[in-house]
C-alpha cells in the first residue's frame, strides 16, 4: 500500500517520470548547470512522452493530469535537475495553464496542441523591473486601437524567455489588468540577453521589451480587466508547483547527505554515528516529509475543487524554506567537499534559493497566510490574490 494514498494511475505517473529523470535528466544535470545552456533535447523528449502537455486537456493533445500527478512529476524532475524543473514548470504551469483555463476556443485550438507537443515552448510575463510583489499595478500598458492593442513596457525575470515561442503577459488596459498572448517575432517585441544567475543555470531568464507592439485584439485572454484574477488563480496553483519543486531539491539533498554520512569514516566509524551529523539528517528528513505532505494535501484540495489560497501559500512557504535548510545542512555534512563545485549539493543550494523568491517571496506568503487568518479588514494591502479596484 502506498503511504501517500496515491491511486494506481498516479503511481504509474510517478514511476514513469522517476525512471526518465534518473536515466535522462540526472546524468546531464551537472553539465546543464556548468554550461548554462537550455537542454533542448530533453524537452523534445518530454514533449514526445506527453509530459509537456501535462496540464492541457486531451482534446488539444495534452495528458490532462490532475494536480496531484503534476506535483509528483515536478518533484521527480526537480530532484534530478532544478533547472529542468524550473523551465518545465514555466511551460506547463504558467503559459499553458492560463490559455487552457482562461483562453477562448480559438486560442486553445491555435496554441495548446503545439505547447502540448513541445513544438513551441511557453513563457510568462508578470514581474516588471520596478517590482514583482505589486503585480496588480503593472507599468506595461496596452491601448486598444481598433483591431489591435499597442503594448509598451517591459517584463523582468521571465523564465524560458530566450527559448519560448508563446508568451502570456499582463498589461494595464485602462480598466484593470488584462492578459495578452504575444508571439516571438512580433515587430517591436524584443528579448534581452539571458540573465547571469546564482542558480537555475540552464533555465534561462531574460527581460522582455515591448516597443509599440501591435497585438491582435483576439489575443486578449478573457475580457478586459479580468487578467489579474486569472493570473491570481494561476499563481495560487503555481505555488503548489513550486512547493513540489522545492520538495524535489530537498529530497536530493537528503539523499546525498545520507549516502555521504554512511560512507565517510572518521574516528573509526561512519560520520552518521555522530549526533552532529545524525540530528541534522533527522531534521532534513522530517521537514522534507512535512513539505511533501503539505504539497500533496493542497494538490488534492485543488483536484477536489476546494479553495486553496491559504494552503497553497503554506505549502510554498514551508517547502521553500525547508528545502533551503536541507541543502545548507547537506553542504555542512559533506564539509569541504560540499563546498566544491564537483559536489551536487552546492548546486542544490543555489537552485533552492530561487524558490524563496519566485512565485511570491517567503515574506509575501506569510502576508497571504496572515491575511487569510486575521481577515482583510485587519491586514489591508494589495497582493496578487487581492487586486485593488481601478
Amino acid at each position: 500500500m502506498d503511504k501517500y494514498g496515491l491511486t494506481d494511475s498516479q503511481l504509474a505517473v510517478r514511476e514513469g517520470i522517476r525512471r526518465f529523470a534518473a536515466e535522462r535528466i540526472a546524468p546531464r544535470a551537472a553539465q546543464i548547470d556548468e554550461c548554462d545552456e537550455f537542454p533542448t533535447e530533453l524537452f523534445d523528449e518530454l514533449g514526445k512522452l506527453g509530459y509537456l502537455g501535462a496540464a492541457i486537456p486531451t482534446e488539444y493533445g495534452g495528458s490532462a493530469l490532475d494536480m496531484t500527478s503534476i506535483a509528483l512529476v515536478l518533484e521527480e524532475i526537480s530532484r534530478a535537475s532544478g533547472a529542468v524543473g524550473s523551465s518545465y514548470n514555466a511551460h506547463i504551469g504558467l503559459a499553458s495553464t492560463l490559455i487552457a483555463e482562461h483562453g477562448s476556443s480559438a486560442q486553445k485550438q491555435r496554441y495548446l496542441p503545439e505547447l502540448a507537443s513541445g513544438r513551441k515552448l511557453g513563457g510568462f510575463g508578470l514581474t516588471e523591473p520596478s517590482g514583482g510583489s505589486d503585480a496588480g499595478h503593472p507599468q506595461t500598458r496596452a491601448v486598444r486601437e481598433g483591431a489591435v492593442y499597442r503594448v509598451n513596457g517591459s517584463k523582468a525575470f521571465n523564465t524560458n524567455a530566450t527559448v519560448a515561442d508563446v508568451f502570456v503577459i499582463t498589461a494595464d488596459t485602462g480598466n484593470g489588468v488584462s492578459a495578452l498572448i504575444l508571439e516571438r517575432g512580433m515587430p517591436g517585441f524584443t528579448i534581452g540577453a539571458a540573465d547571469r544567475k546564482m542558480g537555475m543555470r540552464g533555465s534561462p531568464t531574460a527581460m522582455l521589451h515591448f516597443d509599440d507592439v501591435q497585438v491582435p485584439a483576439d489575443h486578449l485572454v478573457g475580457p478586459e480587466g479580468s487578467g489579474f484574477r486569472a493570473f491570481a488563480r494561476t499563481l495560487d496553483k503555481g505555488r503548489i508547483a513550486v512547493a513540489a519543486l522545492s520538495v524535489g531539491l530537498a529530497a536530493a539533498a537528503l539523499e546525498a547527505a545520507t549516502a555521504y554520512a554512511r560512507e565517510r569514516q572518521q574516528f573509526g566509524r561512519p560520520i552518521g554515528a555522530f549526533q552532529g551529523v545524525a540530528f541534522p539528517i533527522a531534521e532534513m528528513a522530517t521537514e522534507t516529509e512535512a513539505a511533501r505532505l503539505l504539497t500533496l494535501n493542497v494538490a488534492r484540495m485543488y483536484d477536489a475543487g476546494l479553495p486553496i489560497k491559504t494552503e497553497a501559500a503554506m505549502a510554498k512557504y514551508f517547502a521553500a524554506e525547508a528545502s533551503l535548510r536541507a541543502c545548507s545542512h547537506a553542504i555542512e555534512i559533506l564539509g569541504g567537499y560540499g563546498y566544491l563545485r564537483d559536489a551536487p549539493v552546492e548546486r542544490y543550494y543555489r537552485d533552492a534559493k530561487m524558490y524563496q523568491i519566485g512565485e511570491g517571496t517567503s515574506q509575501i506568503q506569510r502576508m497571504v497566510i496572515a491575511r487569510e487568518i486575521l481577515g482583510r479588514d485587519v491586514l489591508r494591502f494589495d497582493l496578487p490574490s487581492s487586486p485593488s479596484k481601478p
